[in-house]
């Protein structure tokens, strides 16, 4: 009770100090709470696809390549317990609501009267005789409202309006930052007026009871639908549950990993300024400890009362922080449920908080405590002496007679060398603090201005215009006049099939020149040039143990070839693997590259591109399907043949058909004819352009990031520096008061108190930023490999962020000190002195 009534004397009479050492452990605390209560992130994505009974695999068949036979096929299979098949929409292109920006997806549209057993869809408040669509819950968090208008545009801009009837829960695709696709649900009608104009594909999934199982069920899938079809363009996309679970948590890990890390830096913080508080404060009050020695009591309770004053201050911040966590918690769920499309509910937990709370407590309890060694060492002599074993005082380094120079500098640089315990703590923590920000800028770089990390991921060729022909179209017809246009740099012939690799399918990407890729970087090695030799991925690398010189074991549609591994690409995410055209053709001697990539002049754009293309070879197919495209008035044939146009194009689409001709005769004489091979492009698109809405996203979620850690890291400089200047200001009052009565200005001391405490401050800002230069892009390659990821690629940041950093912090640092210096201004001789 002594201890106890010391330590309410010494807040009673610090408060300001302990108020600023309280907000502190509050933040840490609340940072801490709130990514720990919310839990893992991917069990919650995984919790919920039990829930729904999401699917283990799923595969998009092209338009009628789906057959009856393949469900039964999987059905047959040991391990597989459950297969479900249904007719979607396709959708590429842009979704908005009035007031609202467009944003690019991939969009899976189901019908909501399907019945399924895998993958199901949960529909929050059904509305029952209306026509409209449901939106997965993220969309609430991005403002989208029932009753709201929901647009649909194509890319031939042509807009589809529908009304927003509620949302839904979904195991899949329920996040509108990823970088896969978007799945919603579509009354029955707004369905089949949506499949009249894009046709439908067959989604199935299927679910297992051995997750081992899995790649070699898939294997034997593949090589029985392809072939069934003989062809291996009859699955457009395949996927297990493991690669989109990875896609959709990895983002939101990585940020409540680095949430919580800040939060541990900013605990660490305040564990040294306890240790600084209570250093300082027994050299300051070192009479009234010898005082109240002499008085009877002992060094247990004296260390004890500032113990229980330290455990009060964390105990009461600790309940405090927990209580914010709670109220910041729905912000960091909103960040989750917009990277997850899963919602996380905010609860209590009080056990845990209160576990927080103690070990919180405990920690600073015991840092406090070993802390407080000098007043059960000195005995009560040597402390009413200030603490001086014997009367040999140090050599004094600074002359003042000899010294030459500013006094005002020259007595700065004399407290500089006397307060060296002071400048080690002020260093130490400036560092701590300014390693964070730093963190936080190259965060922002790398993450939020680069586009290389997300190009990293996708490992795909991103460029400003690319051409996808039809069928029938030819390309080196297409490609001769295409690289005949002035304005284009270069192009690239491409194709997308599939593989088999160890009873695991795999993308195949067959490039017909390497050397012109500019987004798809080889990490180790090179792309393949005979025609026995391929590339793949890290992550491909990493699922078969191979590496290069390695020979793996290729497989389509029944035939096998070896090929020799030259190159691994940067990719820690993609199935893909790389073959040149006479490479693959060992597997597949049928192969056509259907797709050029076109890379154009900066000052040529996009849209002058598709005039082009449209000058050469007319209307695509996607534009006339569009119902944008008029027709010639004057021609008595012009209408109908417009009708036949769209209507033999559908029916090719939708049906899977290779080519249809029409003629039209009257009184024996064929007066109008042609066919589809009258569209020999399919679409021109832009997939740089449909990166941009991912990247925005992006930037945007890592955009906070920084400048919440900007912002929080800016408030703990000023918390520190409120305690450190006051700690110094109190020490130095003697001092100060006979400065002043020589004749010192506030403004003379003023300065001497900042330009000594600046060098260890601009020491601690660059050494801070110099540590986290070279160690944050690693941290982060840390934590993709924890989830799986392996050869993150990445460049150092520029060096501006460094000096930026540095620069902020020191600069602050001085306005900061300079405004709570004021307080010497308020103070007279008389009071200075007498202190």
């Amino acid at each position: 009770m002594i201890s106890l009534h010391l330590a309410l004397t010494n807040l009673k009479r610090k408060h300001s100090g302990a108020l600023s050492f309280a907000i502190i452990v509050m933040i840490a605390v609340c940072f801490f709470n709130m990514i720990i209560s919310t839990g893992e992130v991917k069990s919650a994505f995984e919790s919920q696809g039990q829930k729904l009974n999401g699917t283990d695999y799923y595969v998009l068949f092209s338009p009628n390549m789906y057959h009856e036979e393949f469900s039964a096929f999987l059905e047959a299979k040991e391990h597989v317990t459950g297969v479900n098949a249904e007719d979607i929409i396709k959708f590429n292109g842009e979704y908005y609501s009035p007031g609202t920006n467009p944003s690019t997806t991939y969009m899976f549209i189901q019908n909501i009267n399907t019945e399924r057993s895998i993958s199901k869809i949960d529909i929050m408040k059904p509305q029952v005789n209306k026509s409209g669509i449901y939106l997965p819950v993220a969309f609430q968090e991005l403002g989208y409202k029932t009753g709201s208008s929901f647009i649909l545009r194509d890319s031939t801009e042509q807009e589809y309006t529908y009304e927003i009837l509620g949302f839904c829960n979904v195991s899949e695709f329920g996040a509108v930052s990823n970088l896969s696709q978007i799945r919603i649900a579509a009354t029955a009608d707004v369905f089949q007026d949506l499949a009249s104009n894009f046709g439908t594909n067959t989604l199935l999934n299927f679910t297992v009871d051995d997750k081992d199982a899995l790649p070699y069920i898939e294997s034997q899938f593949t090589d029985y639908t392809s072939a069934y079809n003989s062809s291996t363009q009859s699955i457009e996309q395949a996927a297990s549950r493991t690669d989109f679970s990875a896609v959709f948590t990895l983002f939101a890990s990585i940020i409540s990993s680095i949430i919580a890390a800040f939060s541990g830096i900013i605990f660490m913080v305040a564990l040294i300024m306890a240790i600084y508080r209570i250093k300082s404060g027994i050299d300051e009050n070192l009479t009234a400890i010898g005082t109240l020695k002499s008085l009877g009591y002992t060094s247990r309770q004296i260390a004890l009362s500032y113990v229980f004053e330290y455990i009060f201050i964390s105990f009461i911040s600790s309940i405090a922080g927990t209580i914010l966590s709670y109220a910041g918690t729905p912000f960091y769920h909103k960040m989750l449920i917009l990277t997850t499309g899963v919602r996380i509910n905010t609860t209590v937990h009080i056990s845990l908080d209160i576990i927080i709370i103690l070990i919180t407590t405990f920690i600073i309890a015991l840092a406090a405590y070993l802390s407080t060694s000098r007043v059960k060492k000195l005995p009560v002599a040597v402390i009413l002496r200030g603490g001086l074993l014997s009367h040999n005082i140090k050599r004094n380094e600074v002359e003042l007679e000899h010294a030459k120079g500013s006094i005002n500098h020259i007595l700065s640089f004399k407290h500089l060398l006397m307060f060296k315990r002071q400048n080690i703590s002020t260093c130490l923590i400036i560092t701590i603090i300014s390693f964070t920000l730093c963190f936080g800028f190259i965060l922002f770089e790398y993450f939020g201005i680069k586009d290389s990390f997300v190009k990293n991921i996708l490992d795909s060729e991103l460029t400003d215009a690319n051409v996808t022909l039809a069928s029938h179209g030819d390309m080196e017809y297409v490609s001769d006049i295409i690289s005949r246009n002035e304005h284009v740099r270069k192009i690239i012939r491409t194709g997308l099939e599939g593989v088999t690799i160890n009873n695991t399918s795999y993308n195949a990407r067959i490039i017909d020149n390497f050397q012109n890729l500019e987004t798809i970087k080889i990490a180790k090695g090179s792309f393949p040039v005979n025609d026995n030799e391929i590339a793949v991925s890290a992550h491909v690398a990493s699922l078969l143990h191979k590496g290069i010189g390695d020979v793996i074991t290729v497989n389509s549609i029944g035939i096998k070839a070896d090929y020799i591994i030259t190159g691994i690409t940067s990719s820690t995410m993609s199935y893909n693997t790389y073959f040149s055209e006479e490479g693959y053709k060992r597997i597949y001697a049928a192969y056509t590259p259907l797709t050029i990539y076109a890379y154009l002049d900066k000052d040529y754009t996009y849209a002058e591109f598709a005039d082009f293309i449209f000058n050469k070879f007319g209307y695509t197919q996607s534009e006339l399907l569009s119902g944008n495209i008029s027709w010639n008035t004057y021609d008595n044939y012009s209408a109908i043949k417009h009708i036949i146009d769209i209507k033999m194009i559908k029916l090719k689409q939708n049906y899977n058909i290779d080519s249809m001709e029409y003629a039209l005769n009257i009184d024996g004489n064929t007066v109008l004819s042609g066919g589809t091979s009258a569209y020999p492009i399919k679409e021109v698109s832009s997939n740089a352009s449909m990166l941009s809405g991912y990247l925005a996203i992006f930037k945007l979620a890592f955009g906070l990031l920084a400048v919440f850690i900007l912002i929080i890291t800016l408030i703990i400089i000023a918390v520190v520096l409120s305690i450190m200047v006051k700690q110094t200001v109190n020490n130095k009052k003697l001092e100060f008061g006979i400065l002043k009565s020589l004749g010192f200005t506030t403004r003379d001391l003023r300065k001497q108190l900042i330009f000594s405490l600046m060098p260890p401050v601009a020491a601690g800002a660059f050494l801070g930023s110099m540590i986290a230069y070279g160690a944050t892009l690693p941290f982060v390659r840390q934590l993709f490999s924890l989830a799986g990821w392996f050869s993150f690629q990445y460049e150092l940041p520029s060096i501006l962020t460094l000096i930026a950093a540095a620069l902020i912090v020191t600069i602050f640092t001085y306005t900061i000190s300079y405004l709570l210096t004021a307080k010497i201004k308020g103070i007279s001789i008389y009071e200075l002195i007498e202190n």
